[in-house]
Protein backbone atom coordinates (compact mmCIF):
# COMPACT_ATOMS: atom_id res chain seq x y z
CA UNK A 1 0.00 0.00 0.00
CA UNK A 2 1.46 3.33 -1.03
CA UNK A 3 0.32 6.79 0.06
CA UNK A 4 -1.09 9.27 -2.43
CA UNK A 5 1.10 12.33 -2.94
CA UNK A 6 0.34 15.47 -4.92
CA UNK A 7 1.05 13.63 -8.14
CA UNK A 8 -2.09 11.63 -7.48
CA UNK A 9 -4.06 14.78 -6.58
CA UNK A 10 -2.67 16.69 -9.54
CA UNK A 11 -3.51 14.04 -12.11
CA UNK A 12 -7.03 13.69 -10.78
CA UNK A 13 -7.57 17.46 -10.75
CA UNK A 14 -6.25 17.95 -14.27
CA UNK A 15 -8.63 15.28 -15.55
CA UNK A 16 -11.53 16.72 -13.52
CA UNK A 17 -11.03 20.31 -14.72
CA UNK A 18 -10.48 19.17 -18.30
CA UNK A 19 -13.70 17.16 -18.35
CA UNK A 20 -15.65 19.97 -16.67
CA UNK A 21 -14.73 22.14 -19.64
CA UNK A 22 -15.74 19.43 -22.07
CA UNK A 23 -12.21 19.11 -23.42
CA UNK A 24 -10.51 16.00 -24.73
CA UNK A 25 -6.84 15.33 -24.07
CA UNK A 26 -6.21 16.40 -27.67
CA UNK A 27 -8.08 19.68 -27.07
CA UNK A 28 -6.04 20.52 -23.96
CA UNK A 29 -2.80 19.60 -25.70
CA UNK A 30 -3.69 21.96 -28.55
CA UNK A 31 -4.53 24.78 -26.12
CA UNK A 32 -0.99 24.58 -24.69
CA UNK A 33 0.83 24.11 -27.98
CA UNK A 34 1.60 20.40 -27.71
CA UNK A 35 1.51 18.43 -30.97
CA UNK A 36 0.31 15.23 -29.32
CA UNK A 37 -2.15 14.34 -26.56
CA UNK A 38 0.44 12.01 -24.98
CA UNK A 39 1.83 14.85 -22.85
CA UNK A 40 -1.60 15.34 -21.26
CA UNK A 41 -1.99 11.60 -20.97
CA UNK A 42 1.24 11.40 -18.96
CA UNK A 43 0.08 14.17 -16.64
CA UNK A 44 -3.18 12.34 -16.04
CA UNK A 45 -1.63 8.91 -15.45
CA UNK A 46 0.93 10.39 -13.05
CA UNK A 47 4.04 9.40 -15.03
CA UNK A 48 5.07 13.01 -15.64
CA UNK A 49 4.37 16.53 -14.39
CA UNK A 50 4.65 19.81 -16.30
CA UNK A 51 7.19 22.56 -15.59
CA UNK A 52 6.25 25.11 -12.93
CA UNK A 53 5.56 27.74 -15.63
CA UNK A 54 3.04 25.44 -17.32
CA UNK A 55 1.42 24.54 -14.00
CA UNK A 56 0.77 28.25 -13.42
CA UNK A 57 -0.65 28.56 -16.94
CA UNK A 58 -2.90 25.54 -16.32
CA UNK A 59 -4.18 27.07 -13.09
CA UNK A 60 -4.98 30.35 -14.88
CA UNK A 61 -6.63 28.48 -17.75
CA UNK A 62 -8.89 26.53 -15.39
CA UNK A 63 -9.54 29.56 -13.19
CA UNK A 64 -8.07 28.06 -10.02
CA UNK A 65 -5.03 28.80 -7.87
CA UNK A 66 -1.78 26.86 -8.19
CA UNK A 67 -2.25 25.87 -4.55
CA UNK A 68 -5.60 24.31 -5.40
CA UNK A 69 -4.15 22.52 -8.41
CA UNK A 70 -1.11 21.20 -6.59
CA UNK A 71 -1.87 21.14 -2.87
CA UNK A 72 1.67 22.50 -2.47
CA UNK A 73 2.18 21.33 1.12
CA UNK A 74 2.20 17.73 -0.09
CA UNK A 75 4.60 15.48 -1.92
CA UNK A 76 4.77 13.84 -5.31
CA UNK A 77 4.49 10.09 -5.77
CA UNK A 78 7.30 8.90 -8.09
CA UNK A 79 7.05 5.44 -9.68
CA UNK A 80 9.70 2.75 -9.24
CA UNK A 81 9.84 1.51 -12.83
CA UNK A 82 12.15 -1.46 -12.49
CA UNK A 83 15.77 -2.43 -11.92
CA UNK A 84 19.12 -1.35 -13.32
CA UNK A 85 22.46 -3.12 -13.20
CA UNK A 86 25.20 -1.49 -11.16
CA UNK A 87 27.53 -4.18 -12.44
CA UNK A 88 28.10 -6.10 -15.69
CA UNK A 89 25.73 -5.03 -18.44
CA UNK A 90 22.49 -6.94 -18.18
CA UNK A 91 18.99 -6.17 -19.33
CA UNK A 92 17.11 -3.78 -17.05
CA UNK A 93 13.68 -5.16 -16.30
CA UNK A 94 10.79 -2.81 -16.83
CA UNK A 95 8.21 -3.54 -14.21
CA UNK A 96 6.16 -1.59 -11.70
CA UNK A 97 7.76 -1.95 -8.27
CA UNK A 98 5.69 0.64 -6.41
CA UNK A 99 6.29 4.30 -5.73
CA UNK A 100 8.15 6.65 -3.40
CA UNK A 101 7.28 10.15 -2.21
CA UNK A 102 9.57 13.12 -2.88
CA UNK A 103 9.22 16.83 -2.01
CA UNK A 104 7.27 18.90 -4.53
CA UNK A 105 10.28 20.87 -5.74
CA UNK A 106 12.12 17.65 -6.63
CA UNK A 107 9.34 16.17 -8.71
CA UNK A 108 8.05 18.80 -11.12
CA UNK A 109 9.47 20.25 -14.31
CA UNK A 110 10.36 16.98 -16.01
CA UNK A 111 9.87 13.23 -16.07
CA UNK A 112 11.30 11.42 -13.05
CA UNK A 113 11.40 7.83 -11.88
CA UNK A 114 13.18 5.50 -9.49
CA UNK A 115 15.11 2.34 -10.38
CA UNK A 116 16.26 -0.34 -7.98
CA UNK A 117 19.99 -1.10 -8.19
CA UNK A 118 21.30 -4.61 -8.80
CA UNK A 119 25.07 -5.11 -8.54
CA UNK A 120 27.91 -3.37 -6.71
CA UNK A 121 29.89 -1.50 -9.37
CA UNK A 122 28.85 1.89 -7.95
CA UNK A 123 29.53 1.22 -4.27
CA UNK A 124 32.35 3.81 -4.29
CA UNK A 125 29.64 6.41 -4.94
CA UNK A 126 27.68 4.96 -1.99
CA UNK A 127 25.15 3.33 -4.29
CA UNK A 128 24.61 -0.23 -3.10
CA UNK A 129 22.57 -3.25 -4.26
CA UNK A 130 18.95 -2.73 -3.31
CA UNK A 131 19.22 1.07 -3.21
CA UNK A 132 16.90 3.25 -5.24
CA UNK A 133 18.34 5.79 -7.68
CA UNK A 134 16.24 8.84 -8.52
CA UNK A 135 16.49 9.51 -12.25
CA UNK A 136 15.57 12.50 -14.39
CA UNK A 137 14.82 11.30 -17.90
CA UNK A 138 17.18 12.96 -20.41
CA UNK A 139 19.36 12.04 -23.37
CA UNK A 140 22.37 14.24 -22.54
CA UNK A 141 24.44 14.50 -19.34
CA UNK A 142 27.51 16.51 -18.39
CA UNK A 143 30.83 14.71 -18.17
CA UNK A 144 31.36 13.26 -14.70
CA UNK A 145 27.68 12.70 -13.89
CA UNK A 146 26.17 9.34 -12.91
CA UNK A 147 23.64 8.14 -15.47
CA UNK A 148 21.59 5.21 -16.66
CA UNK A 149 22.99 4.24 -20.06
CA UNK A 150 21.71 1.76 -22.66
CA UNK A 151 24.24 -0.27 -24.63
CA UNK A 152 22.66 -2.61 -27.19
CA UNK A 153 19.38 -2.23 -25.27
CA UNK A 154 21.06 -3.36 -22.05
CA UNK A 155 21.09 -0.87 -19.17
CA UNK A 156 23.88 0.00 -16.79
CA UNK A 157 24.45 2.53 -14.03
CA UNK A 158 27.81 4.26 -14.42
CA UNK A 159 29.60 7.58 -14.12
CA UNK A 160 29.86 9.00 -17.65
CA UNK A 161 32.93 10.81 -18.96
CA UNK A 162 33.56 12.29 -22.39
CA UNK A 163 37.01 12.57 -23.90
CA UNK A 164 36.41 14.37 -27.17
CA UNK A 165 33.79 12.22 -28.90
CA UNK A 166 34.75 9.13 -26.90
CA UNK A 167 32.38 7.99 -24.15
CA UNK A 168 33.71 6.31 -21.00
CA UNK A 169 31.42 4.45 -18.60
CA UNK A 170 33.28 4.42 -15.30
CA UNK A 171 32.38 2.09 -12.39
CA UNK A 172 33.02 3.29 -8.84
CA UNK A 173 34.50 -0.06 -7.87
CA UNK A 174 38.10 -1.19 -8.63
CA UNK A 175 36.84 -4.72 -9.33
CA UNK A 176 35.33 -3.46 -12.58
CA UNK A 177 36.98 -1.91 -15.63
CA UNK A 178 36.01 1.20 -17.57
CA UNK A 179 33.99 0.67 -20.73
CA UNK A 180 35.34 2.90 -23.50
CA UNK A 181 33.40 3.56 -26.71
CA UNK A 182 34.55 5.33 -29.84
CA UNK A 183 32.09 7.42 -31.88
CA UNK A 184 31.72 4.47 -34.26
CA UNK A 185 30.98 2.07 -31.39
CA UNK A 186 28.49 4.51 -29.88
CA UNK A 187 26.53 4.39 -33.11
CA UNK A 188 27.05 0.67 -33.75
CA UNK A 189 25.98 -0.38 -30.23
CA UNK A 190 23.16 2.17 -30.11
CA UNK A 191 24.49 3.69 -26.88
CA UNK A 192 22.03 6.10 -25.32
CA UNK A 193 21.77 8.00 -22.07
CA UNK A 194 18.23 7.54 -20.76
CA UNK A 195 18.53 9.52 -17.55
CA UNK A 196 20.72 11.32 -15.04
CA UNK A 197 20.87 10.10 -11.44
CA UNK A 198 20.01 12.92 -9.05
CA UNK A 199 20.40 10.97 -5.79
CA UNK A 200 20.10 7.53 -4.25
CA UNK A 201 18.36 6.23 -1.15
CA UNK A 202 17.90 3.04 0.81
CA UNK A 203 14.66 1.31 -0.06
CA UNK A 204 12.58 0.43 2.98
CA UNK A 205 10.25 -2.47 2.28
Amino acid sequence: MYSKGINMDFKEKIKKYRKERGLSQEDLASQFGYKSFTTIQKWEDGSSTPPVKVIRQLAAFFGVSTEDLLNESSQIAIPILGTVRGGPLRFAQEEWLGQELVPLEEGIGGEFFYLEVIGDSMKGARIYPGDLVYVRRCSIVSSGRIAVVLVNDEASLKRVFFRGKTMILHPENPDYEDMVFSPEEIEEKNIQVIGEVLHSKIRFR
